[in-house]
C-alpha cells in the first residue's frame, strides 16, 4: 500500500524544488551573463568536447556554434599543443582548476592566437565530474607588445653599448655610473677600472672638473657639440665631440648626466687634409695656367684666377659684380648667351662650349669653356664655374692647317697640271730644238751685217725666247731648277709689258718708267718675269671694269730704315720695281690678307688666290721686301723692294763675245729623235769632234760594248724607249767605270744628282741645247 508523505516531508520537497527553481534560475541568468561577457567562455564534457561557448568565443575564433558544439577542445589549439592537452585533460579534472594556462588556438581562417585560459570543474551531488567551464582572453596584442617591449628593451642595450659613439653617466659627485663597451673601447678600460671613477680623471682639459660641477648644480648648460680631449688607459690622447644630456629623477631634479663622446681623430685628420687640400687647390687656382672664373646665378662675376686677370688686363675689384656677358662677351653674341645661361644655369654641364671675349685692350680671345653648375648645401643652385682655355692660337693655327689642305689640294691639282705641261714643254723643246740649233750655226755661214744673217738671228732669238718660255712652263711645273744669276730687271720687264699688251685691251693705258741703267739683281730670271706678270695682271682686274691706267716703274734707290720704318729692309741700294693702278682701290678691312694664299676678291673663274702669293714668296726668298699702298676709289700701288749687286759684280753675258770652245775626241751621241741626233751631230763635227751616232739606246749600248775603249765621251737624251739615259749611263759605267756621261734633259728634277754621278754622268744640259753651251760643257768634262 502507498506510503502518503507526511507535511513536514512535502514541506521539504517543496523547499527543495524551489531550491531546485532558484538555482535553475541563477544558471540561467549566469548563462546570459556569459554569453554577453567580454571574455570566452566554453564549456566542456568529461571527454573534452564543447557543451557550449558564448559569442565573445565564437567572434574570436571566427567560427558558427553548430561548428562548434560536440568537438573536440583539441580541434581547435595549435597542433603543438594538441598531445599536451589530451595528457593532462585528465590531472586537469583531477586538480579541479587550472589558473594561466596559455597556448595558441587555431581560428577558422587558419591565423594563431595566444590566449590565456582559466578553468574549473564542476561536479555533481556525488562529487563525479560533470563537466569544465572555462574563461579565456585574447593576449595576442600584449604577447606582441610585451615581446616588441623585450625586443625594444634588448635593441637599446645592443645600441647603447655598441653605439658608434661612447656613452658614459655620471652622478651628482660627478662618479661615473654606467659606461658601454664603446666607451670602453675608445678608452682602453673596463667596466670595473672606470665605475666609481670621477668622470674628469679620463679628461686632459684642465677646467673639465669645474665645468661638469657647474652644469651639476645647474649653473651651466649642458654643452652641446662642443671640442674636448680624452686620454686613453696608455696615456694617449684623442680629439672627441661631447654631447651632454641631464638625467632628472621623478621629480625632476638633477639626477646625474649622461654624456655622448665621438672619437674625431679621422674627420680632424680629413679636416687637415681637406685644408691641405684646400691650399693647394688655391694654389692651383693662383697659378693655373687656365682661365678660372665663377659667375653667381644671375651671371655676375663673383672670381676669376690671376692667369685670367692677366689674359684681360682687368684686376679682379674692377670687375667682381659686374655682369660677366655684359662686360666681356661680344655684344652680338650677348643677348643669346646671356638667356641660355640663365635658362640653364641650374643644369649646365658643358664641354668644349666655344665664346669670343673681349680683353681691356680690345682684342677679342677665344675660349673653350668647361661649365659645372655649383649647388649649395640645399641643392640650390649657387653659381657657375667655367674652366676655360685660350685656343685663340690654335683656331688660327686650325685655320692655317685648313688653308695649307686648300693649299695641298691645289698644289695636286697643279702638279697634274704640271706633269702635262712638262709633257708639252718636252715635246716643244723638241721642236725647238732644230730652230735654234740651226739658226745658231748657219749664222756662222753669213757674214754679219748681210741680209740673211740678220734673219737668222731673229730666228735664233726667237727659239731663244721660245726656250725661255719653256723654261717658265717647267718652272710652273716644278721640273725645272731655280738658278740665281745677275738679272737686268729692265729686260724682263720690256718682255713681259710686251706680252701683258697683247691680252689687254686697248682702252687700258699702260705707262714706262724704266730706269734703263738699273743695276742687276742676284736672282731667278723665270721668278723676276712671274713678279712682274702678276702685278701687271692684277693691275688690270682692278682697271678692267670701268677702264684705266697701269705704270709700271723700275728705280733705283738708296734705303734707309728710317725712310720707311714699315719696310722690313737692311739699309742698302735696292731695285724698286713698282706696279700702280688708277682701279677700285683695296678695302682696309682685306688689305692685310691680300698675300694669304688662295684669299681673292674676284669672281669664281677669275683667278686662283695665288698670284700675290706667289709675288710675296718670291721677293722673300731673294731677300727683299713689298709694300702696298691703295685708296678706295683712286687706285692702289705696289712696290717691290729687290737688293741690288754690287758694282763690281755686274756683266751681262749676252755682250760677252767668246768663241765656242773646239776640241778633238770621239763621242757616243744617243737620242731617239732622228733630226735632234742629226743637229747634234753637225754642232758636234763644227767644234771638231768624231760623232757616232745611234737614235736607239739599245743599239747604242750594243756598239759601246764591242769596243768601249773607242769612246772618249758619252751623250745621251735623258728620255728614251727601253733605256732611259740614267739606265744606259749605269749600263755603260758597269762596262767602263772611267767612261764620263752628259745627259740631255728638259727635267732636271728627274735626274738624282747624287746617283748619277755614281753612275758616270758628269754633266746636264737643258734642251735645247745652244752650240755655246754644249761647246762649253763637253770642253768642261773632257777638260
Amino acid at each position: 500500500m502507498t506510503v502518503k508523505p507526511t507535511y513536514e516531508e512535502l514541506e521539504r520537497r517543496v523547499q527543495e524544488l524551489e531550491k531546485m527553481e532558484s538555482e535553475l534560475e541563477y544558471s540561467k541568468e549566469m548563462l546570459q551573463v556569459y554569453e554577453k561577457a567580454s571574455l570566452g567562455y566554453q564549456s566542456l564534457d568529461k571527454n573534452g568536447h564543447y557543451l557550449t561557448v558564448n559569442q565573445t568565443w565564437l567572434n574570436t575564433l571566427g567560427y558558427a556554434k553548430e561548428e562548434v558544439i560536440g568537438k573536440s577542445f583539441a580541434d581547435f589549439i595549435h597542433p603543438d599543443w594538441q598531445h599536451h592537452f589530451k595528457e593532462n585533460f585528465s590531472r586537469f579534472k583531477s586538480i579541479g582548476e587550472i589558473l594561466g594556462a596559455e597556448f595558441e588556438m587555431v581560428k577558422k581562417n587558419g591565423d594563431l592566437i595566444k590566449v590565456s585560459l582559466t578553468g574549473k570543474i564542476s561536479r555533481d551531488k556525488k562529487g563525479g565530474f560533470h563537466q569544465t567551464h572555462c574563461i579565456f582572453h585574447d593576449i595576442t596584442q600584449r604577447k606582441r607588445t610585451e615581446e616588441d617591449l623585450q625586443k625594444s628593451e634588448e635593441q637599446f642595450r645592443n645600441l647603447y653599448d655598441e653605439a658608434p659613439v661612447g656613452y658614459f653617466e655620471y652622478d651628482l659627485q660627478g662618479n661615473i655610473t654606467r659606461v658601454n663597451h664603446t666607451e670602453l673601447k675608445m678608452l682602453g678600460y673596463t667596466s670595473e677600472e672606470m665605475i666609481g671613477q670621477p668622470c674628469w680623471k679620463f679628461i686632459v682639459d684642465e677646467a673639465a672638473r669645474e665645468q661638469i660641477i657647474a652644469k651639476l648644480r645647474g649653473d651651466r648648460p649642458p654643452a652641446v657639440g662642443l671640442e674636448r680631449t680624452y686620454r686613453r688607459k696608455d696615456g694617449s690622447t684623442f680629439p672627441v665631440l661631447f654631447q651632454d644630456r641631464l638625467l632628472l629623477d621623478e621629480d625632476g631634479h638633477i639626477k646625474g648626466i649622461r654624456t655622448a663622446i665621438q672619437d674625431i681623430t679621422e674627420r680632424k685628420q680629413a679636416e687637415e687634409e681637406l685644408r691641405k687640400q684646400l691650399d693647394f687647390s688655391e694654389s692651383l687656382i693662383e697659378t693655373a695656367h687656365t682661365i678660372i672664373l665663377v659667375l653667381d646665378p644671375q651671371g655676375r662675376i663673383v672670381r676669376f684666377n690671376p692667369y685670367m686677370e692677366e689674359l684681360l688686363g682687368y684686376d679682379l675689384d674692377e670687375v667682381k659684380g659686374r655682369d660677366w656677358f655684359e662686360t666681356f662677351i661680344k655684344q652680338e653674341n650677348d643677348n643669346t648667351v646671356k638667356s641660355v645661361f640663365l635658362k640653364a644655369v641650374d643644369d649646365i654641364q658643358t664641354r668644349g662650349n666655344v665664346n669670343p671675349i673681349i680683353a681691356k685692350d680690345g682684342r677679342v680671345i677665344l675660349v673653350e669653356w668647361y661649365d659645372k653648375t655649383l649647388k649649395d648645401k640645399d641643392g640650390g643652385v649657387a653659381g657657375l664655374l667655367a674652366i676655360g682655355q685660350d685656343i685663340t692660337e690654335r683656331k688660327q693655327a686650325e685655320a692655317e692647317r685648313e688653308k695649307l689642305q686648300a693649299q695641298l689640294n691645289q698644289a695636286q691639282k697643279m702638279e697634274s697640271i704640271g706633269s702635262l705641261a712638262g709633257g708639252i714643254a718636252h715635246d716643244f723643246n723638241n721642236l725647238l730644238f732644230p730652230i735654234v740649233g740651226l739658226s745658231e750655226m748657219m749664222l756662222d755661214d753669213f757674214p754679219p751685217g748681210s741680209m740673211e744673217h740678220q734673219n737668222l738671228h731673229e730666228i735664233f732669238q726667237a727659239g731663244k725666247r721660245g726656250r725661255e718660255l719653256v723654261q717658265q712652263i717647267l718652272s710652273f711645273s716644278r721640273q725645272s731648277e731655280q738658278h740665281p744669276i745677275p738679272v737686268h730687271i729692265q729686260k724682263i720687264l720690256k718682255e713681259a709689258i710686251k706680252l701683258c699688251r697683247a691680252t689687254i685691251p686697248a682702252d687700258i693705258t699702260i705707262n714706262r718708267d724704266i730706269q734703263i741703267d738699273s743695276s742687276p739683281v742676284m736672282a731667278d730670271p723665270t721668278q723676276i718675269h712671274q713678279i712682274a706678270m702678276n702685278l701687271i695682271t692684277n693691275a688690270f682686274h682692278a682697271v678692267e671694269p670701268a677702264g684705266g691706267t697701269i705704270t709700271v716703274k723700275l728705280k733705283e734707290v738708296d734705303f734707309s730704315h728710317e725712310d720707311d720704318p714699315g719696310v722690313h729692309l737692311a739699309s742698302g741700294r735696292y731695285a724698286v720695281l713698282s706696279v700702280s693702278d688708277t682701279g677700285t682701290g683695296i678695302d682696309p678691312a682685306i688689305i692685310n690678307k691680300i698675300f694669304d694664299p688662295y684669299f681673292t676678291t674676284k669672281e669664281k673663274g677669275r683667278g686662283t688666290g695665288l698670284g700675290l702669293a706667289t709675288v710675296y714668296g718670291i721677293v722673300k726668298i731673294h731677300g727683299g721686301d713689298i709694300r702696298v699702298h691703295s685708296e678706295i676709289g683712286k687706285g692702289s700701288s705696289f712696290h717691290v723692294y729687290l737688293p741690288l749687286m754690287e758694282k763690281a759684280q755686274e756683266s751681262d753675258p749676252e755682250k760677252e763675245m767668246i768663241p765656242h770652245p773646239t776640241g778633238t775626241g770621239h763621242i757616243l751621241l744617243v737620242d731617239d729623235e732622228k733630226p735632234i741626233v742629226h743637229l747634234e751631230k753637225q754642232m758636234l763635227e763644227r767644234l771638231g769632234y768624231s760623232i757616232t751616232c745611234f737614235s736607239s739606246s739599245v743599239d747604242a749600248l750594243a756598239a759601246f760594248k764591242t769596243d768601249p775603249s773607242r769612246f772618249d765621251l758619252v751623250i745621251t737624251d735623258m728620255n728614251m724607249p727601253n733605256l732611259n739615259g740614267m739606265q744606259l749611263a749605269e749600263k755603260l759605267t758597269a762596262i767602263r767605270s772611267d767612261i764620263p756621261v752628259i745627259i740631255c734633259t728638259g727635267f732636271s728634277e728627274r735626274i738624282n744628282k747624287e746617283n748619277s754621278a755614281a753612275k758616270g754622268v758628269r754633266g746636264l744640259l737643258m734642251k735645247p741645247v745652244v752650240m755655246k753651251d754644249l761647246a762649253q760643257k763637253v770642253r768642261e768634262v773632257l777638260d
